[in-house]
């Protein structure tokens, strides 16, 4: 593709008239991405937990530039919270839709994400992401993006054990690294099946992304309950390397907004890393049969 693209046309821009929908925008990635979409003179509506964080996004989008901003409150460990937003969304936007649809919510396993089944994390990095994205895959015109761990998957997937009990029970997922690693590559590979089979289930003029976005700096590991040693290592990595919210947003505005972007994604595919790297799709994900029993087991747990 010759030499990687610049953000620097970003400025430019203006989104007057198009709506952006950002899921967990009341601090970290999605907050970066709510104020850039503001800036551009987007309608910014956000999808938060805490009303009283709401309200105050909210605020500031609108200072920013955004000529309409709104919140919406769901508990995204709850399938029926996930769906009922997904039901405002849809009516708000009526037959015109939105523009993009951006998830940022969730982050890496937690100290006590070792409960059976669907269990809390599951539910908010990764099944959240898929009944929103499935609910409003007729309603989004641009861009559907999750912002997570794009393409790490393992090369083993059991599919009978989507929601790993019988890791978690074995004990082989306890360690803080454990997790991360076991636990990590199984939400990639069913983000990234996920997306695959979404994009089949939209229009062609929808580009779907599932982006790594690398160091940026925020508090997920703190919030995550990590050991204070995780929790050092984040904040020394974001230090030494990472980006801040508003310079990472940069990167998801110039893929989903900027035609300059459009186009490298059209020549490009879905995932991508935040040096603007083909990552691919998680080994697992690409297989056919292994994708369309991910899919048919979400579907499924949406169904319920």
């Amino acid at each position: 593709m010759g030499a990687g693209p610049s953000t620097a046309s970003n400025g430019s821009l203006s989104l007057k008239g198009d709506i952006a929908v950002v899921v967990g925008a009341s601090q970290g990635i999605g907050l970066g991405v709510a104020r850039r979409f503001a800036r551009a003179g987007a309608n910014v509506w956000i999808v938060v937990r805490n009303e009283q964080k709401g309200k105050a996004v909210v605020d500031e989008l609108k200072q920013l530039g955004a000529p309409d901003a709104r919140y919406s409150l769901a508990d995204l460990s709850s399938k029926d919270d996930c769906q009922r937003a997904a039901g405002e969304i849809k009516t708000a936007a009526g037959e015109g839709g939105i523009g993009y649809l951006i998830q940022t919510q969730g982050g890496p396993p937690g100290a006590h994400d070792d409960a059976p089944g669907i269990d809390p994390h599951f539910a908010v990095q990764v099944f959240s992401r898929v009944i929103l994205a499935y609910e409003l895959r007729h309603t989004v015109k641009r861009s559907s993006v999750a912002i997570a761990i794009a393409g790490m998957g393992a090369k083993q997937f059991d599919t009978d054990d989507i929601t790993l009990d019988r890791v978690k029970a074995s004990g082989r997922a306890s360690s803080a690294l454990a997790k991360i690693v076991t636990i990590g590559g199984r939400d990639a590979t069913v983000l990234d099946a996920a997306w695959l089979e979404l994009a089949k289930d939209s229009s062609p003029d929808v580009q779907y992304l599932h982006l790594f976005p690398g160091v940026v700096k925020t508090n997920v590991m703190a919030n995550t309950g990590q050991s204070a040693f995780f929790i050092w290592m984040s904040w020394l990595a974001g230090v030494l390397m990472g980006r801040t919210i508003d310079q990472y947003a940069e990167i998801p505005f110039f893929l989903t907004a900027n035609p300059e972007g459009r186009k490298f994604v059209e020549r490009g595919g879905m995932f991508w890393n935040e040096r603007f790297k083909k990552v691919g799709a998680a080994p697992r994900a690409e297989d056919e049969s292994t994708r369309k029993a991910i899919w048919d087991w979400l579907l499924a747990q949406m169904a319920r």
